[in-house]
């Protein structure tokens, strides 16, 4: 089974301002060991919302094409990792990891579809 961890933002991250050194470092380590363990298939930040765009659908069938920045950062995303796991709660143990590296930042585990 694959599964998509979605690391949430904040409204640093938003601003364009790095992360911290320290919790980056933890975060590239526990990616690390996701490599060593054979589980790992992607992990990339993504840029503040500013870079991006959404499209929403004001009116069935008319979509509309909005810029960023998003005002709402508890749903953005600020980064993804994709792994390889035999359940969702291997998959929930590894976000775990993640979690202990950056203990503020949500993230979602959604199982990837086929």
């Amino acid at each position: 089974m694959r599964y998509m961890l979605l690391h949430k933002t904040n409204d640093n991250l938003e601003a364009g301002n790095p992360p911290d050194p320290a919790m980056l470092e933890r975060a590239d380590a526990v990616l690390e060991e996701m490599r060593q363990a054979g589980v790992l298939e992607l992990g990339e930040g993504l840029m503040p919302s500013s870079s991006g765009a959404r499209i929403t659908f004001p009116a069935p069938g008319q979509p509309r094409v909005v810029d960023g920045p998003f005002a709402e950062t508890k749903e953005l995303v600020a980064g993804v990792s994709i792994i390889r796991v035999d359940s969702k709660e291997e998959a929930v143990q590894w976000a775990l990891r993640f979690a202990e590296a950056d203990p503020h930042t949500p993230i979602d585990i959604l199982e990837i579809a086929g």
